[in-house]
């Protein structure tokens, strides 16, 4: 099967190129000019994977049709991820790629016609703040996409669900936070700095979601060729539950360092404050062309308890192969100490 993946040099793409590639599809790596000539050096875009891998690889500019009407020739399947994911963006930029660039996309695929699904990347994080009284986060949720990149997401999906009218299947999946090796941005950020400074209140208690890349792409590859699955979108999260106070002892642990736990603080007001130190910090970044220390829509998940399920997709017979985080958190920090990502006294003890 000859399978696009879109994105393909970025952190989630070079692991599904990886996947695609071990169970024998002819991958066709498609990526901006300026990825696919990227050094790993980057840290953000890898398109020596693809390279590796044996994968074609293809110029793609979700915003230049005619870019887009070249690369997908001849692709059975499409892998949609290629988005701009930064908290950071501006709100023209975020629609211009994310929602007018799957409209070229799918407009280009209805125009191939050789295309028999379409697997389009949403975002968990669709649903909004979690509300005690609601349960846990599931598909059938309500949607409420508390900033732009969100917004852009559930957007960009309802608009390739509505192409199943005009004849392409598609399912979306709606990641959670994605780690393991390569991740920069998002779960890199938060490793990383807790590598380099373990430290957490006692009472941040509540549980970050994550789902380990590797399985991401593997879900996807299952709800490829999955029947039940034209039409649907599914949460992809693994099963464990993990709050900031374990995974810092965790990594901590791992890099050879003392955790240190503080006592509790009051979230909410603590939340408010960072908000308004992230929002000087933004506008001072912004002025100097730089990226600030504090990002406001990150600093909004501080203290909260995120609680998702996956029994859609476990009913559809998927199986995890980290159901837990903690092994792979660990294989990650590994991976960030044996590539230099982490300074400082990193040794492990013993």
């Amino acid at each position: 099967m000859s399978t696009l993946v879109t994105g393909a040099c970025g952190f989630i793409g070079s692991h599904m190129v990886e996947v695609l590639a071990e169970a024998g599809h002819e991958v066709i790596a498609a990526d901006t000019p300026s990825a696919l000539e990227a050094s790993d050096d980057d840290r953000s875009r890898w398109p020596s994977v693809s390279g590796r891998v044996g994968a074609r690889q293809v110029p793609l500019d979700v915003t230049d049709a005619a870019s887009v009407s070249r690369a997908v020739k001849c692709a059975d399947l499409v892998v949609h991820i290629a988005a701009v994911f930064d908290y950071m963006a501006s709100e023209s930029l975020l629609r211009a790629v994310n929602v007018e660039g799957t409209r070229n996309l799918f407009d280009a695929l209805l125009a191939e016609g050789s295309c028999k699904r379409v697997v389009n990347y949403g975002a968990g994080g669709i649903y909004g703040f979690p509300v005690a009284e609601e349960g846990p986060f599931s598909e059938d949720s309500p949607k409420r996409p508390h900033n732009p990149y969100l917004l852009s997401k559930w957007d960009q999906e309802v608009l390739a669900h509505s192409y199943r009218d005009r004849g392409i299947e598609v399912t979306s999946v709606r990641p959670v936070t994605p780690y393991g090796p390569r991740a920069i941005y998002g779960s890199g950020q938060l490793l990383i700095g807790l590598a380099e400074r373990p430290v957490s209140f006692r009472n941040l208690t509540g549980n970050i979601p994550f789902v380990h890349v590797r399985d991401l792409c593997r879900a996807t590859l299952h709800l490829a060729g999955h029947a039940d699955a034209d039409g649907e979108a599914y949460n992809v999260t693994d099963d464990g539950r993990i709050n900031a106070v374990s995974l810092t002892r965790l990594i901590a642990q791992e890099v050879g360092a003392k955790a240190r736990i503080l006592p509790p603080v009051p979230l909410g007001a603590v939340r408010k404050a960072l908000s308004g130190v992230a929002r000087i910090d933004t506008a001072r970044a912004r002025r100097k062309g730089s990226r600030p220390l504090l990002e406001y829509d990150q600093v909004q998940y501080f203290g909260r308890d995120f609680i998702y399920t996956n029994d859609k997709l476990k009913g559809t017979g998927f199986e995890f192969e980290r159901p837990l985080p903690e092994p792979g958190l660990r294989e990650t920090v590994r991976w960030y100490l044996e590539h230099g990502w982490i300074s400082g006294p990193r040794k492990r003890r013993g």
